[in-house]
């Protein structure tokens, strides 16, 4: 029987199939599909070995700065973190009026904030959706968090401010918000009953809007405060700390600034250099 042969021209046409076979991308323990097979959003091999090796720390610094060596739509973090503190005034002020006598226009003005926190709440998910990937997952873990905002950045920040953290008095941990409020909890406003009555004055409204002008996030140009604050918040990170971020949870919290004001200055210059350790 004489054997089958076949064309050159045909040999040479299944010798290139084969050839660009054999330099498509190889399945991985990560990927089990080829990395051909990637969409935008999935995670690389270097995340998801950072998310076994357990480091909270080294896994948010990660995908901090994978995120920011080619960002997205950078300016939806901070309208996120804007909204949010839209929400925190609009609470703390229905929190206000509930503590108050119940009149008719009381009832009225809860039947407004009612309607705009549902609006809010909605341009809040819309925002958070509008994430990153990278951002998104780290929002998510340290979100997952129960009380991320007592941060010790955060605490820092509400104490410098001259809100319930300067004092001391534990509003910004227990405001007694119920579930369906869930997305007001945080630190003072400018509708904080605590902080006005400890203040004497009522703020006017031109004052009211000044001072949220000042602390906006979403601003034209980054300031050193808003990178601060959106590092804490959105990725639970703060520089100079290698360590696990929920340890710096302070809860119940210390008020490191009303504890500085007692101390002295040596003592300050120890406890800074406490709590800058790495994590095990």
């Amino acid at each position: 029987m004489k054997p089958l042969t076949f064309p050159q021209q045909q040999i040479s046409k299944v010798k290139k199939v084969f050839s660009i076979m054999d330099r498509r991308p190889q399945p991985s323990s990560f990927d089990p599909l080829g990395r051909g097979d990637m969409i935008d959003g999935d995670k690389d091999e270097a995340e998801i070995a950072h998310e076994r090796n357990g480091k909270f720390n080294a896994l948010q610094r990660y995908r901090y700065k994978s995120y920011w060596s080619n960002p997205k739509d950078a300016h939806v973090s901070a309208q996120l973190l804007d909204t949010e503190e839209d929400l925190r005034e609009l609470v703390q002020e229905e929190l206000s009026i509930k503590d108050g006598p119940a009149t008719r226009e009381t009832d009225k003005r809860l039947h407004v904030l009612n309607t705009e926190y549902w609006h809010l709440s909605q341009q809040w998910w819309r925002l958070r959706s509008d994430l990153a990937p990278l951002q998104l997952r780290s929002f998510i873990q340290w979100r997952a968090q129960p009380i991320w905002y007592m941060h010790r950045e955060l605490v820092e920040d509400c104490a410098g401010r001259q809100g319930c953290c300067a004092r001391g008095c534990g509003c910004c941990l227990d405001r007694k918000l119920g579930p369906s409020r869930s997305l007001g909890v945080g630190h003072c406003t400018v509708e904080c009953a605590c902080c006005r009555e400890a203040r004497g004055f009522e703020l006017s409204a031109q004052e009211k809007w000044r001072l949220k002008k000042q602390f906006k996030m979403d601003l034209p140009k980054e300031t050193g405060r808003i990178s601060k604050m959106e590092c804490v918040s959105i990725w639970g990170l703060c520089s100079n700390e290698w360590g696990n971020p929920c340890e710096l949870i302070d809860a119940p919290p210390r008020y490191i600034h009303v504890e500085k004001d007692k101390r002295g200055p040596e003592e300050e210059m120890n406890d800074s250099s406490k709590g800058s350790g790495h994590e095990t």
